[in-house]
């Protein structure tokens, strides 16, 4: 009697393997989908926190924070967190991340910006030292890494410290993309209560903080939230690092401080809108664009109105060049680009998440027309300074 080999064959081996394989191949995608499926919900859940934190700071302090701010000044000469460190005299200039703190989580954080013994810069490397992207010479106590400011999926989170990926409605570009002026008194008149939601409130600008009550056009359709690869970390202002802070405080009104801290804290941790349009060559239009008396008058037609450029691709949503360089996860801004990479992005498959003033969470693909965009950045369109105020947002999301 013949009998039969024992184990498999080589063709049965092979075969085994080949079905492994392609039940491995099917199983992959799927579990690398369902992981950034969960990433994508925790962004939007931190996202959701932050719009909540906003609400409560405008419930308690009756208005919504500034995109930058004082939070006191430190002049004691010695640091009760870290006998080390003997910090200079200086002035404490935080984000609006800085503001929601209390609301977070975060209030021995905060209290380390608002109360005036704790310094936020230091001389001694004993708690740790931040990079130049978290900014030099700042105290890594008034700056630590918070998961409520990042999104599990970005892969291009800058510093050591205080890491970020979301961004603050700071309403209108001021410029037009080469440069050029296109307001009166250019910096406050694009902080118009109608045009966004974060203003600045430090220095003499003189504007108005936003409320709640501004939003005619409904809290549920203005952004107050987004995400953004470029951010830099949650409490650095513009480009800032020790020593800007200990010139503030020696002089306000320094030149240098200006740029870099003040007018750069804008983009470097917010995001904006500019004055374009895709049919800015649509001449039936000409009559539409917008002319408020806010528009230097050498830009407007003949009939009164400002007509906008076309909009450049790195301003959309997930904006990015066309060369490897200038691909979305290689970019990296400073003070040349930031104004332009200070929109929405994320790592999220077309498009990114969004929290809106009424709380909720939305994901916002990145082929909506940039009217929408434009829309849902201003908390009342029609009166704000969008090239065609007259176009009114329904529900073109496309989630």
């Amino acid at each position: 009697m013949k009998r039969q080999p024992s184990g498999f064959t080589l063709v049965e081996l092979l075969v085994v393997i080949t079905i492994i394989g392609i039940l491995m191949g099917l199983l992959i995608p799927a579990v690398n989908a369902a992981r950034e499926t969960a990433r994508k919900n925790q962004c939007a859940t931190n996202m959701k926190n932050l719009a909540l934190a906003g609400v409560q700071h405008e419930t308690n302090k009756k208005a919504l924070p500034g995109y930058i701010q004082s939070f006191g000044k430190f002049d004691t000469g010695m640091d009760p967190s870290d006998p080390q460190n003997t910090a200079a005299n200086h002035i404490k200039i935080g984000t609006w991340a800085v503001a929601l703190l209390p609301w977070l989580d975060g209030q021995p954080t905060y209290e380390h910006w608002t109360q005036d013994r704790y310094p936020v810069i230091t001389g001694s490397e004993a708690l740790g030292k931040l990079d130049n992207a978290s900014g030099l010479g700042l105290h890594p106590l008034a700056a630590p890494n918070l998961a409520i400011f990042q999104c599990p999926s970005n892969p291009v989170s800058r510093g050591n410290f205080g890491k970020n990926s979301m961004v603050y409605n700071n309403g209108m570009h001021p410029r037009r993309q080469d440069g050029t002026v296109l307001l009166n008194n250019a910096l406050a008149a694009s902080m118009d209560k109608n045009s966004g939601v974060g203003t600045q409130q430090y220095g003499n600008l003189g504007v108005d903080a936003v409320t709640l009550d501004d939003m005619k056009d409904g809290q549920g359709f203005t952004m107050m939230f987004s995400e953004n690869v470029q951010a830099l970390p949650w409490h650095r202002s513009g480009f800032t690092d020790s020593s800007g802070l200990v010139q503030a405080y020696a002089d306000p009104t320094d030149a240098t401080f200006q740029d870099v801290v003040v007018y750069q804290s804008r983009y470097t941790n917010g995001m904006v809108w500019h004055y374009e349009d895709t049919e800015y060559a649509n001449t039936t239009l000409e009559g539409y664009w917008n002319g408020s008396s806010k528009f230097l008058p050498g830009l407007k037609n003949g009939q009164g109105k400002v007509q906008p450029e076309d909009v450049s691709n790195f301003h959309r949503i997930n904006g990015r060049g066309a060369t490897v360089s200038d691909d979305i996860f290689n970019l990296e801004l400073n003070a040349a680009n930031s104004n332009r990479l200070a929109r929405p992005s994320s790592a999220h498959v077309d498009g990114v998440n969004c929290a809106f003033a009424d709380g909720a969470t939305r994901f916002v693909v990145q082929s909506i027309d940039y009217r929408v965009l434009q829309a849902l950045m201003t908390p009342r369109g029609k009166a704000s300074l969008v090239p065609y105020p007259e176009f009114v947002l329904t529900d073109e999301l496309g989630d």
